[in-house]
């Protein structure tokens, strides 16, 4: 009778056992989880295949469209954008970056933007912003010639209620993975078909949608 049981206080041998194999079970699979879903991207990435940059308009203006004719044009276009890197161990360096704006896939005018190089670090965003400006339909500095379907199209549509305009950019850059591995690029993001609602008889007008639109961005080595 005054024989005291040590182990009554204590779990079982076998439930430990069990807990244990639980947890290294559990562990094993978000383990794999993990491998599986993040393996590939980041061995693209490492092996000197990163994203290109996530590219969004946030905005895009028009000021001077009622008075566009075959002499005359006063007319001014600003555009936003959202630029993010969107790899986990690359940094983007965009380098040269030049905006251009198309009505009808015609290239109306043209920009280049004079600011420091962009750094994006891994998971980083930057803000970008530019304006064109046509005085003349003709050769004008650095402003290519409009053709004359253009202007015409464009003189029937000054006063409707909105105007498709696209946005694209020219970008000359690099990309730099770790220590090991660091390459030039030229991306091309394509932001079409851009709605601005126009004010009757003003030639102003803005983006109609109101939340950030996704462009799409082709990165060729070079």
């Amino acid at each position: 009778n005054n024989v005291r049981d040590y182990h009554s206080g204590k779990d079982s041998p076998s439930i430990v056992l069990m807990a244990e194999l639980a947890g290294l079970l559990m562990f094993f699979i978000l383990s794999s989880i993990l491998v599986l879903t993040c393996t590939p991207s980041i061995l693209a990435e490492l092996s000197g295949k990163p994203k290109p940059p996530i590219v969004e308009i946030l905005g895009l203006s028009v000021s001077g469209l009622n008075n566009v004719s075959y002499k005359n044009v006063s007319s001014k276009w600003g555009v936003e954008l959202a630029a993010k890197n969107p790899n986990m161990f690359s940094t983007l360096y965009l380098d040269h970056i030049e905006g251009m704006v198309l009505y009808k896939n015609e290239v109306i005018g043209v920009t280049s933007l004079e600011n420091e190089p962009i750094v994006l670090g891994p998971r980083e965003h930057e803000f970008v912003s530019f304006k064109v400006w046509r005085k003349d339909w003709n050769i004008d500095g650095d402003q290519p010639s409009v053709k004359e379907w253009v202007v015409a199209n464009l003189m029937r549509e000054q006063n409707k209620k909105n105007i498709k305009f696209s946005v694209q950019l020219g970008v000359w850059g690099q990309i730099k993975s770790g220590w090991w591995l660091r390459k030039s690029v030229i991306m091309n993001p394509r932001c079409m078909d851009l709605s601005i609602n126009l004010v009757h008889n003003r030639g102003f007008g803005m983006l109609s949608n109101k939340i950030p639109i996704r462009c799409y961005v082709p990165m060729l080595d070079r």
